[in-house]
C-alpha cells in the first residue's frame, strides 16, 4: 500500500493516514487500545508485525482488519472511491497462487 500511495499522497500523507488511522481505532475500540498505543507514530511495518504476533490469533485479525478497513476509508474521503479501488487493487485481490476457497461449477 505504501508503495501505490507514496506517488499520490506522498510518503508523509502516507504516515499521516496510519497514524490517523491508528487513532480512530483506538477511540472506536478501547480494547485495543493499548495495542494501538504500544506501534510508533511511523508507518513501521516491523512494528505493526511485533504487535500482532503477540496477540491471540482472533485478537490479531481483528486489529488488522479494523485498520486497514479504517486506512481504506480514510484514503476514500481523501481521493475518491474509484482512484482509491484503482490504487489499492493489487493489495485487496487474492494472489494467483491462492486456491479459492470454494469453486461455484454452473
Amino acid at each position: 500500500m505504501d508503495a501505490a500511495l507514496t506517488a499520490i499522497i506522498g510518503q508523509q500523507g502516507v504516515a499521516a493516514l496510519y497514524r490517523r488511522s491508528l487513532q480512530l481505532c483506538a477511540s472506536a475500540h478501547p480494547r485495543l487500545a493499548g495495542t494501538y498505543d504500544s506501534l510508533q507514530a511511523s508507518l513501521d511495518v516491523t512494528a505493526l508485525n511485533s504487535v500482532l504476533v503477540e496477540q491471540s490469533e482472533a485478537d490479531a485479525l481483528f486489529f488488522g482488519q479494523v485498520l486497514l478497513t479504517t486506512f481504506y476509508e480514510l484514503l476514500t474521503t481523501l481521493i475518491g472511491p474509484l482512484l482509491t479501488a484503482r490504487l489499492l487493487r493489487g493489495v485487496w485481490e487474492p494472489s494467483l497462487s491462492d486456491t479459492p476457497s470454494q469453486e461455484n461449477s454452473p
